[in-house]
C-alpha cells in the first residue's frame, strides 16, 4: 500500500493545472480495464470542495457480472476484496490472512467491526513499529540439543513488543478507569487475550511456525485494541455528528471499502480513508478528479491453492465481513494451548457445598474439619469403584528390609529443597484423611504428576541427583511443549525413569523393566515427536559428562518444577471443584498469571512474598473461586467473608491465609486422593529478570 505523503486540495489543484490534460477517451487510459462508456471526469472542477460522494481519485472495478466504479478520499485505491463472490479464508504461510486480514489489507465496512477501519497503517505509528514486525528463524533462541527444534523469541526482540503491549492496554485501563460508561465487552476481550498470546511468547517453548503464529496474533489483537480505542475516543464521535463535523485531513489507517451512502458520508466526515463502491449507471454528478488504476496488494507471499493437496484448513466461506472476522477471531484466540492434563470429563460433584455461616468475627479453621497438626490418620477403605486411597504399598518379605515409600503428606526437609513458603509449611500434616475421597478420585490419571515429583530431585544421592538435574535440563523445554499440546501425565516411577534417562525399551522382553519401559517409551516418544525431538540417543548420559549443580542451581530447577506442578493442579482442581473452566480467572492467583515457566523473580512475589498485604491480594482471589468449590469438608467460615469485607486487619488476613492453604489441601485430597505439590519460596539472591509485563 502507498505510504506517499497526502496532498492537500489546494496542491492537487496547482498539480492538475500544470500538466497535460487528461485524453479525452477514457477507454484508451491503461486505468480501464474493461470495455465501459461511462467518463468519470466529466465533471472534473478542482474549484469546488470535494464531498463525501465525490473523490481526489477513482478507479473501475468489476464485482461479478457487474461493472463498478469507487471514490475515494484518498490518492489511491487498493484492489477491492471478494465482496461479493463467496470465497475462502484460510492463514497463509506467514500465519496472516492475505487480503483478508483487517491489518493488512481494508475491509468492507460493518457495524459489528466497525473499528477495523481505523486500524493504523504500517509504518504510520512508530510507537506500534513492532506490530508489524516479521521475524526470522535467527530470531528463534532454541534450547539444548536434544530439543533443538524448540526455542523462544530471543528476548532483544521482545523488548518492544512489551513496551507496545503496555502502552495500549495503559491507555485502555486508564480510558475505562475514567469512563462513566461500561466499557465494550470487545475491550477486555481484547486485552485479556493480548496478555495470553504475550505470556505464550515470554515462557512457553514451542515450534518456530507456531511462535510464529502466537506473534501474529498478538500482533493483530494489539493493532485492534488499540483502533477500538482510537474509535471510540476520536472517530465514533465525528462519525455521530458527520452532518455538522467535517475534518480536512485523512488519517493514516486501514479504511474500508462500502456501498451505503449514510457510512460514506460518515467516514468522510471523519476524516478515514474509505472507498465507495456504485455501479457505473448511477454515475451522475459527481466530482472526480482522476482516475487511477486498482492498487494490487504486495503482501509478499503469493497465495497457496487453498483446495490442493496440503492446503491449509479454511476457515470460513462466504461473502459476509462480520462472519469472515469471527472465524479469525475464533483461530486466533481459541486456538488451545492449554489443556488440563487430569481432564476426564469429569462433571461437577453431586453433593451440594455446605452453607457456612457468616460470622462477624474471624474464625481460624474449624478442627473437626481438619486434622490437628502432625496427625496422620490412616484413610478408610472406600467401597467405591476405582478408588486407591494413599497408603504405602505392601512389600513381600525378602531377606533386606523393606522400602518403605515417603510419607507425601509431610513435607520434605532436606539442604536442597527450597522451603515451603510460610502459609503452606503445616497444612499437609492436616490433611483429613478420614474424609474419603470422591469416588472418581484416585484414579490412575489422579495419582500421576504433569511434571516430576519435586521431592524426586532432592530425595537422592548426589551422583543420582547431578544425573536427574542433568536430564530435566536437557528435557524440559520438551515437556513443557507438551503440556500445550499433548500433556501426558506420569507416574512418580515413570518420571523417575525419564530422569534416569530410560525412556526407551531395555531389558528382556519378558521382563518387567521391559514392559515398563516399552509403556513409558509408546507415552513419550510420540509426544516429543510432536515438538521435533526425533530420537533420543546419547540417553542416559554417561556420568562422566553430567555437570556439576550448585546448591542455588538445584533449589532454582525444584522451584520451577514445584511451582509449574502446583499451577497446573490448581485450575485441575478448580475445575473440578467449581464445575467451571476458568483457566483466566485462576490465573490471577498467581504472580506473573502465567501456567509455564514463570521466571525466577516470581519466587518471592505472589504467594511467596514476605509482604502480608501483597500475599493477601492473591489470598482473597483464591478464596473467591473458593466461594463455589463443592467439597465434602465444610469450608472455614472466614472464606465467605471475602464477599463483602474490605478492610482487613493484619490478625483476619493472618487467619484468612492459613484457612485458605488448608481447605486448599483438603479439597484435593477430596478429589485427587493424594496429596497436592505445593509452591516454595528461593530465599538466596536473584538477579530480577527484565521484560516482564
Amino acid at each position: 500500500m502507498s505510504n506517499s505523503p497526502r496532498k492537500s486540495f489546494a496542491q492537487w489543484k496547482l498539480e492538475r493545472n500544470t500538466r497535460q490534460p487528461p485524453p479525452q477517451d477514457n477507454a484508451s487510459t491503461s486505468a480501464q480495464p474493461f470495455p465501459h462508456s461511462v467518463d468519470l471526469l466529466r465533471n472534473r472542477n478542482f474549484l469546488k470542495p470535494l464531498g463525501p460522494f465525490d473523490g481526489k481519485v477513482a478507479a473501475f472495478a468489476q464485482l461479478g457480472a457487474e461493472h463498478y466504479f469507487i471514490t475515494t478520499n484518498t490518492d489511491y485505491v487498493p484492489a477491492v476484496p471478494s465482496l461479493e463472490t463467496p470465497h475462502s479464508v484460510y492463514l497463509r504461510s506467514d500465519m496472516r490472512y492475505g487480503t483478508d486480514d483487517p491489518t493488512l489489507w481494508p475491509q468492507q465496512f460493518t457495524e459489528h467491526y466497525c473499528h477495523l477501519a481505523v486500524i493504523a497503517k504500517k509504518g504510520t505509528r512508530p510507537d506500534l513499529a513492532a506490530m508489524w514486525w516479521d521475524p526470522s528463524p535467527q530470531d528463534f533462541v532454541v534450547g539444548s540439543a536434544v530439543t533443538r527444534g524448540l526455542g523462544r523469541l530471543a528476548p532483544a526482540r521482545m523488548s518492544p513488543i512489551i513496551d507496545a503491549v503496555n502502552k495500549v492496554i495503559g491507555r485502555c485501563k486508564a480510558l475505562e478507569a475514567k469512563s462513566s460508561k461500561t466499557l465494550l465487552p470487545l475491550f477486555g476481550q481484547l486485552m485479556a487475550h493480548t496478555v495470553m498470546w504475550l505470556e505464550q511468547l515470554q515462557t512457553l517453548p514451542t515450534t518456530f511456525p507456531k511462535m510464529l503464529f502466537a506473534l501474529t496474533s498478538l500482533q493483530r489483537e494489539v493493532l485492534e485494541l488499540d483502533a477500538l480505542y482510537e474509535y471510540m475516543t476520536v472517530y465514533k464521535p465525528r462519525m455521530e455528528n458527520y452532518l455538522v463535523c467535517s475534518t480536512s485531513s485523512v488519517s493514516q489507517c486501514i479504511g474500508a471499502f462500502t456501498s451505503h451512502p449514510f457510512v460514506a458520508q460518515q467516514l468522510w466526515a471523519a476524516g478515514v480513508p474509505f472507498w465507495f463502491l456504485r455501479p457505473e449507471m448511477v454515475f451522475d454528478e459527481e466530482n472526480i478528479l482522476d482516475v487511477v488504476p486498482l492498487l494490487e496488494p504486495n503482501l509478499g507471499l503469493p497465495d497457496p491453492d487453498a483446495h490442493g493437496e496440503g492446503a491449509p484448513p479454511v476457515l470460513y466461506t462466504g461473502n459476509s465481513t462480520s462472519e469472515k472476522i469471527d472465524a479469525i477471531h475464533r483461530a486466533t484466540r481459541y486456538t488451545p494451548w492449554y489443556h488440563d492434563p487430569f481432564d476426564t470429563g469429569l462433571a461437577r460433584p453431586p453433593s451440594p457445598p455446605p452453607i457456612a455461616s457468616t460470622s462477624s468475627h474471624a474464625v481460624a479453621p474449624p478442627l473437626s474439619n481438619f486434622a490437628k497438626p502432625g496427625a496422620n490418620p490412616i484413610p478408610q477403605k472406600n467401597p467405591g469403584k476405582g478408588y486407591r486411597p494413599y497408603a504405602a504399598k505392601q512389600k513381600k518379605a525378602s531377606a533386606g528390609p523393606a522400602k518403605v515409600d515417603r510419607n507425601k503428606f509431610v513435607a520434605l526437609t532436606v539442604t536442597e529443597m527450597p522451603p515451603l513458603i510460610d502459609c503452606m509449611a503445616t497444612v499437609l500434616a492436616r490433611v483429613d484423611r478420614d474424609v474419603i475421597p470422591y469416588p472418581v478420585a484416585g484414579l490412575a490419571a489422579d495419582t500421576r504428576y504433569v511434571l516430576p515429583e519435586p521431592a524426586l530431585f532432592a530425595n537422592s544421592d548426589p551422583q543420582r541427583r547431578r544425573r536427574f538435574l542433568h536430564h530435566w535440563n536437557l528435557l524440559r523445554d520438551g515437556f513443557l511443549f507438551m503440556l500445550a499440546n499433548r500433556p501426558q501425565l506420569l507416574a512418580p516411577q515413570q518420571w523417575r525413569d525419564v530422569l534416569e534417562g530410560h525412556m526407551t525399551k531395555r531389558g528382556p522382553s519378558d521382563s518387567r523393566t521391559y514392559r515398563r519401559s516399552k509403556e513409558l517409551e509408546d507415552v513419550i516418544l510420540p509426544a516429543l515427536e510432536t515438538c521435533n525431538v526425533k530420537s533420543l540417543e546419547g540417553f542416559p548420559v554417561p556420568d562422566e559428562f553430567v555437570p556439576e549443580f550448585s546448591l542455588g542451581e538445584t533449589r532454582e530447577i525444584i522451584w520451577d518444577v514445584a511451582e509449574t506442578s502446583f499451577r497446573f493442579e490448581f485450575c485441575a482442581l478448580d475445575r473440578r471443584a467449581s464445575g467451571q473452566t476458568r483457566v483466566d480467572e485462576v490465573k490471577k492467583c498467581f504472580a506473573g498469571s502465567m501456567l509455564v515457566g514463570p521466571p525466577l523473580a516470581m519466587s518471592k512475589q505472589g504467594w511467596a512474598s514476605t509482604s502480608l498485604e501483597e500475599r493477601h491480594v492473591f489470598v482473597g482471589r483464591t478464596a473467591t473461586l473458593m466461594l463455589d468449590w463443592v467439597t465434602k469438608s465444610r469450608p472455614p467460615n472466614i472464606i465467605r467473608r471475602i464477599i463483602d469485607q474490605r478492610l482487613w486487619s493484619t490478625a483476619e488476613m493472618e487467619d484468612l491465609e492459613n484457612a485458605v492453604c488448608c481447605y486448599y489441601t483438603q479439597a484435593f485430597w477430596e478429589h485427587f486422593g493424594r496429596a497436592a505439590v505445593l509452591p516454595m519460596r528461593l530465599d538466596h539472591d536473584l538477579e530480577k529478570e527484565e521484560g516482564e509485563l
